[in-house]
């Protein structure tokens, strides 16, 4: 869910040029180990003869939701974005999200992204990439107005370096993820995000998201949110887009929006994919078998 000069909640790759592809291959071959030691010695947590579980992306807006995924299921989300203001532009590529149950309201989440950072002013270069490792953990269920509530501490690690001098350290964060249902094919999810990111700096998350089902498959949603100081006055962003389910564990997204940060203003857009491998469940199932019949 991270950008950097805004505290966007997200694991980012912006890379502008270069891809530093041999970096990223790394990473995500450890990743694809990290995966295969779960998937073969977590068999035990599969469970069996239980409904079907309906695919919940955190991606691609910054408002997670308070939902988490089964023990026995893996879950992958990534994706790439593009920004761009008449000084710089920055690619992102890719963000990287790992999820697996830890028990029935408890997840593990694993991150990895890459940060380069092009400015055409001063012609200097920043360079980072980090992991993220995070928790989280359902403490209440939707009821009524009530929302559904959940919990989400996370520590990220970020090591490179810019054109003059090496960059590393660890930021802190901490949320709370709220979901509202208002119907069965509209709900609101919004955070409150609390961000220790080093050199004594605090900053504060707001966010709010709406999304709208128009079918089982096609979603849209809307969403503004703000990663700020109390000083600040002019730190905000509003992004839309579109979900569609390919298939019952498979789900693809575009969006776009513009985000007003340290007396400037980006466009962006992006995509990217979400998808689940369920052990003991790993064949391709059909909207039909999981009883959508249209």
């Amino acid at each position: 869910m991270y950008k950097l000069d805004e505290g966007k909640n997200k694991p980012y790759c912006r890379l502008a040029g270069s891809v530093l592809f041999s970096s990223c291959v790394t990473v995500l071959v450890r990743f694809a180990v990290i995966f295969l030691v779960l998937l073969i010695g977590r068999g035990a947590g599969a469970q069996e003869n239980q409904p079907f579980e309906n695919l919940s992306i955190d991606r691609p807006d910054v408002s997670n939701l308070p939902v988490t995924v089964r023990p026995g299921h893996y879950q992958i989300e990534m994706g790439m974005e593009y920004d761009k203001n008449t000084s710089a532009s920055e690619l992102y590529l890719p963000n990287f999200m790992l999820r697996t149950g830890l028990g029935k309201k408890t997840e593990l989440r694993l991150g990895t992204y890459f940060v380069r950072i092009d400015s055409a002013e001063s012609a200097q270069n920043e360079r980072l990439s980090g992991f993220s490792g995070s928790v989280k953990h359902r403490i209440a269920e939707e009821k009524g107005a009530r929302p559904a509530i959940a919990i989400q501490p996370e520590v990220n690690y970020l090591s490179g370096r810019d054109d003059a001098s090496p960059l590393s350290g660890w930021t802190y964060d901490f949320l709370l993820l709220f979901n509202n249902t208002f119907h069965r094919q509209v709900f609101l999810n919004y955070n409150l995000g609390f961000y220790w990111i080093g050199s004594g700096e605090k900053r504060i998350l707001l966010s709010a998201s709406l999304s709208f089902l128009h079918t089982h498959r096609l979603g849209y949603f809307v969403e503004g949110y703000t990663l700020r100081t109390w000083e600040e006055r002019t730190n905000f962003s509003f992004d839309g887009g579109i979900t569609y389910l390919v298939a019952p564990r498979f789900q693809f997204d575009i969006y776009a929006g513009k985000r007003w940060a340290l007396g400037s203003s980006f466009l962006f857009v992006g995509g990217g994919v979400g998808f689940r491998i369920d052990r003991g469940d790993v064949k391709p199932k059909s909207f039909k078998e999981i009883g959508i019949h249209h």
